[in-house]
């Protein structure tokens, strides 16, 4: 479920009429400027920004973590665009820019890559408000000083609105982020499965550590035909999966997701990270820079382990530390996973586990920022509700996953993540990779992956 949806779509609603009310003065004070008549080179300018301007924004609200920007910058645009038009503004220029927005839009719905249209978006909406400006200077009448003022000072109010709400998405990398036995590595497979069904999906991997064998996925899965489950996470291995497929059939999507040990999501931190990228760069013979701008792609983890794996032997909790940090400094979509246990045990240690829990990830949130979307996974609600005869997708379900979530409501630290849901996309998933177990059953019992409600994480990650 999204959390504080409705609430954070009235703010950005808000917000965006604000957009709307100062385009609509910019408008009453300096009409002018605006509609013209304009000089040539002004006239072409503002045509094809705004040409491009209005398909692109309109592409941003496709991507839940854009749209904010794209309601804003489509509210400052159309009465903009509708004084412009009015003026017989130059057809090519507007075609022109239209074209763009339009050609920009299609290649990041089929990259999926909202990022670079946002960044693209917003860095055209600054021109276009510095064009605006050059046009109220050079066409208001100066003996009318105090509204050549206003206008300059909408263009700023708009600028800072723009700089504000218009950010560039991160990409559409995944990190699953969790303590150890919170279920990272059984996540993984169900969602694997799911991707292979539902995005005929493929896979590549790329493994490091002293355990290759024993992480690869085809052994993880039949392992579990044997009755066995995935050993923990060793501290020196770490396994990047890539994941590619086609969303709807045909729009290419791809994603990497790593599997590391549980104790690295305590040192997630620019110190820990600083140190971890010196010490890989001495083993690897690389610099610094190169190390930290490169570090944490599938392609350069591949290279790392055919040209350098024995150098890297030694310093593989290094290599594993960088590696996460880098890929939550360029993930789109974090998954912060709760182990159900401690809900089961709240009334014993749970309450003191989560406690902690939720404060670290309110951190990490505070230190990676708002330009990506989280979501929070109840893993083994098998082990906190009978859920065996509950259809995924049924209201059953629904209110269960809302009964989970209404109850962590009393820890305060997950209070204060809930707070922080209406200014940034949260979601909220109650799980479990076997919906056959039941209450207290050992996870020894677990053969196969049966997941439930594990789809909504997929459409939440894809």
């Amino acid at each position: 479920m999204r959390v504080r949806y409705r609430d954070r779509l009235i703010r950005e609603g808000a917000i965006a009429a604000v957009g709307l009310a100062l385009s609509g003065a910019l408008f009453l004070v300096v009409p002018l400027a605006l509609a013209g008549p304009l000089p040539p080179l002004l006239s072409y300018a503002l045509g094809i920004l705004l040409g491009f301007l209005v398909p692109a924004s309109c592409g941003l609200l496709i991507e839940e973590r854009s749209r904010k920007g794209g309601e804003i910058v489509l509210a400052i645009v159309v009465p903009v665009a509708v004084a412009h038009f009015a003026g017989a503004p130059a057809a090519a220029a507007v075609a022109a820019g239209m074209l763009a927005g339009v050609t920009a839009t299609a290649l990041s719905f089929f990259q999926n890559r909202f990022d670079t249209l946002a960044d693209a978006v917003r860095l055209t909406a600054k021109i276009l408000l510095v064009t605006l400006g050059v046009s109220v200077l050079l066409l208001a009448s100066w003996d009318r000083a105090l509204l050549t003022a206003g206008g300059i000072a909408i263009l700023l109010a708009l600028g800072i609105l723009v700089g504000w709400g218009v950010r560039g998405t991160g990409a559409s990398d995944i990190v699953i982020l969790g303590p150890t036995g919170s279920g990272k590595t059984l996540l993984f497979l169900a969602l694997y499965t799911l991707f292979v069904g539902e995005f005929a999906g493929r896979r590549q991997e790329v493994i490091l550590g002293p355990d290759e064998e024993a992480m690869r996925l085809e052994d993880l899965l039949s392992g579990l035909e044997g009755g066995r489950l995935p050993k923990p996470t060793g501290e020196e291995d770490l396994a990047f999966y890539l994941l590619s497929g086609k969303k709807y059939g045909f729009v290419p999507i791809e994603a990497g997701v790593i599997d590391y040990a549980g104790r690295y999501t305590t040192m997630l931190d620019p110190a820990h990270y600083a140190e971890a990228v010196a010490r890989v760069a001495a083993a690897s013979g690389a610099d610094e820079e190169s190390v930290r701008a490169r570090f944490g792609s599938f392609r350069y983890l591949k290279r790392l382990k055919e040209e350098h794996a024995d150098a890297l032997a030694g310093v593989m909790d290094a290599v594993v530390a960088a590696c996460l940090y880098r890929r939550m400094e360029t993930a789109g979509k974090i998954l912060f996973l709760i182990d159900g246990d401690y809900i089961v045990d709240f009334h014993g240690r749970g309450r003191e586990a989560l406690t902690h829990l939720f404060g670290h990830y309110s951190r990490l949130m505070d230190l990676f920022g708002g330009d990506r979307a989280y979501g929070f996974v109840v893993t083994k609600t098998d082990r906190v509700r009978r859920i065996k005869d509950v259809e995924e997708t049924s209201e059953e379900a629904a209110r269960t996953e809302r009964e989970i979530y209404d109850f962590l409501l009393g820890v305060s630290t997950f209070h204060e993540i809930h707070n922080r849901a209406l200014s940034v996309p949260v979601s909220f998933f109650a799980v479990s990779v076997d919906a056959m177990l039941e209450p207290g059953e050992g996870r020894d019992a677990l053969r196969q992956i049966y997941p439930w409600r594990v789809g909504e994480v997929v459409r939440f990650g894809f």
